[in-house]
């Protein structure tokens, strides 16, 4: 049987674990063989934890990382440094800031700067993540609070029809910024 969806419904007490695996494990297979462009979609984002390597399980991907929580900016740099375009769409919001500054100063230090995109649509309530062979799509922004705290419901998707839609709605963020 082969398994092309997965539907996570979470709670503060239940799936938080779930969710942290899922995302860890997704930008670890796209931090291995990235591709040439990935998109986050979030109303509202932050610099959450993606990837623990407190215990050093990930050294081989990335041995600058250290051992300690690895974080969305440096997830997204070490993609960038690949030659992966990342194109962040999200509103403009003040809690949004912080992330954005940090990711656009990370790109602009490592001379990485066209290789971000940041498209911001006030209107925006869509959350997705696509990577080259995956796609998360739900009600949970990419925050401490969807992650951890808040009530959220979360689609897994591999099927390529799915990924290959998903990309050409995305797409018109470009358009329309």
């Amino acid at each position: 049987m082969n398994v092309l969806y997965r539907r996570i419904f979470k709670t503060k007490t239940t799936g938080v674990t779930t969710i942290q695996e899922l995302l860890q494990s997704m930008f670890v297979a796209e931090v291995l063989q990235p591709g040439d462009e990935i998109w986050i979609v979030s109303p509202w984002i932050s610099n959450v934890v993606l990837i623990d390597n407190r215990s050093g399980s990930f050294d081989a991907i990335n041995p600058e990382w250290g051992r300690r929580e690895i974080r969305l900016a440096d997830v997204l740099v070490t993609l960038m440094n690949h030659g992966t375009k990342v194109r962040i769409v999200t509103r403009n919001d003040d809690s949004n800031d912080t992330f954005l500054s940090r990711i656009s100063d990370a790109a602009r230090e490592h001379g990485l700067e066209d290789q971000v995109a940041i498209h911001i649509h006030d209107q925006l309530h869509t959350k997705g993540i696509l990577l080259t062979r995956c796609l998360l799509m739900g009600s949970m922004n990419l925050t401490y609070n969807g992650m951890v705290i808040n009530d959220e419901w979360v689609e897994f998707s591999l099927d390529s029809h799915d990924l290959g839609r998903t990309r050409i709605e995305f797409a018109r963020y470009r358009e329309t910024a």
